[in-house]
């Protein structure tokens, strides 16, 4: 590392002082610098030579300096761009703060900051999608977060590097993308940029959007822990799982955004992102009215010619794939999603409590998330003849049955507690979902609205409902 940044200050001379290399650069290295003339810090990222020797460094320049053009409060612009070593570079503005995947990792965000950052970044792709440029990489990697709003950063480098690598005239290689395909990133990228569609356009932007809004509200992605050609797979062929089955206190307005943002028909997304802008600034995106928690099918996995296609000729059948799926887009939504029960369904007298979980950073809603766990616990404890399982064991129950198969063996347990808290000012709002764990199906939910200076009497209520629900369905 050190005869690399001493002979990166050696390349720039004084224009910059090196300080030192930052880390979650992905596919560049990352350098702190320090710009002399103007007296402020920025980011140089260098690509490394496994993605360089397929690509012409001056297209690269070329292509890159068309987004220094985009300037805008939610961009981060490209200040320069060159060479280094045989190396290509580029310069943008240092950000103070943190990416959002950081900020996704300490957990979930609240609905409220959700569509914050949606606002910010989709005005970023509303100003770059006006003067015909596509981002192509839209992740929690390439958002950052400082002062209170989001900006964008990477902008034009995906296509940089595919104009680039094809001007090289070389064949294509894994080392670009790690999977052999364009660039882009597998967990975030549209099905048509996926299969390589010449036709892609800024609605693969929306896709993405869509991908970042559903794990910012999730926790993941719709097709987390799969290696990179399930992801394409499932990207091109999968519908994902309801956000409601994995959340519960999302406003319908923001959850039917999600999914037409989420649609594998690029026509059957959003026409463009002011569109997406206009709808978030609805009022009922973040207050609105909520569905009842819905229960997607368990996952269907790719079969394996569909497999077997992508991971031996990926490029080519990704693009069948994407064909085939345009016929099949314009099936009903209904049809991919179980009825709900009708009446009540009568289940064995066992069940466990998952700890009620605090969205957000707010301590307050945290606090009460844990004395929700241990008053519904306790109520449901003194119900005749109930099997309460322990909080390990709930958790433990809650992870079988997220990765069981269809044949797989079931939790020893008929029903999971599951549920949110969430503060907004000085109102509470907790989200209480009872699930069957034989068929993961939603036996009864509950949204309960309260204050934040009263929050016994919530917690009682909270408690009374619950039991009522399980005394109703025990055999």
């Amino acid at each position: 590392m050190a005869d690399f940044l001493s002979d990166l200050q050696a390349h720039f001379g004084q224009a910059y002082t090196i300080e030192r290399e930052l880390g979650g650069g992905g596919m560049s290295r990352v350098v702190l610098a320090r710009d002399t003339r103007l007296e402020r810090r920025v980011v140089i990222k260098v690509l490394p030579p496994s993605v360089t020797a397929e690509i012409s460094s001056d297209r690269f320049k070329r292509e890159i300096m068309l987004s220094a053009a985009l300037q805008h409060p939610n961009i981060v612009p490209v200040l320069l761009a060159g060479e280094f070593g045989g190396l290509p570079y580029f310069v943008m503005p240092f950000i103070e703060g943190e990416s959002l995947r950081a900020r996704m990792m300490r957990g979930p965000l609240s609905v409220r900051e959700t569509v914050s950052i949606l606002k910010d970044v989709t005005r970023a792709l509303t100003f770059a999608h006006g003067r015909g440029i596509i981002h192509r990489d839209i992740k929690p990697d390439n958002v950052l977060l400082s002062s209170g709003a989001a900006v964008v950063t990477d902008f034009g480098v995906a296509k940089a590097l595919s104009a680039s690598r094809h001007a090289a005239a070389r064949p294509p290689s894994p080392t670009i993308t790690g999977i052999g395909m364009s660039p882009g990133t597998p967990a975030y990228m549209a099905p048509e940029q996926a299969a390589a569609d010449p036709s892609t356009d800024h609605r693969a932007d929306l896709y993405s959007l869509g991908i970042l809004a559903y794990e910012m509200l999730a926790g993941t992605p719709p097709f987390h822990g799969r290696t990179p050609q399930a992801l394409l797979a499932a990207q091109l062929s999968e519908k994902p799982p309801p956000l409601s089955s994995r959340r519960y206190d999302v406003p319908r307005m923001l959850s039917d955004l999600i999914a037409q943002c989420l649609e594998k028909e690029p026509k059957r997304r959003p026409d463009t992102a002011q569109s997406v802008l206009r709808t978030l600034e609805d009022p009922a995106v973040v207050s609105g009215v909520f569905d009842a928690p819905v229960t997607s099918r368990r996952r269907t996995r790719p079969s394996t010619i569909v497999s077997l296609l992508l991971i031996g000729s990926l490029g080519v059948s990704a693009a069948w794939m994407w064909r085939s799926n345009r016929a099949a887009a314009s099936a009903p939504a209904d049809l991919l999603l179980p009825a709900p029960a009708a009446t009540p369904v009568a289940v064995d007298r066992s069940i466990a409590v998952l700890p009620l979980e605090g969205i957000g950073q707010d301590t307050r809603a945290r606090e009460v998330a844990r004395g929700l766990t241990s008053e519904v616990t306790g109520a449901l404890v003194g119900i005749n003849g109930m099997r309460v399982s322990s909080e390990a064991s709930a958790i433990a129950i809650r992870d079988r049955i997220r990765a069981a198969s269809d044949s797989g063996p079931r939790p020893d347990v008929a029903m999971l507690l599951e549920g949110t808290v969430q503060r907004e000012r000085e109102a509470m709002r907790v989200v209480v979902r009872l699930v069957q764990t034989a068929n993961d199906s939603t036996l009864w939910s509950q949204v309960f609205n309260g204050s934040a200076d009263s929050t016994l009497a919530l917690q009682s209520n909270v408690a009374r409902a619950v039991t009522a629900a399980v005394v109703t369905r025990v055999r």
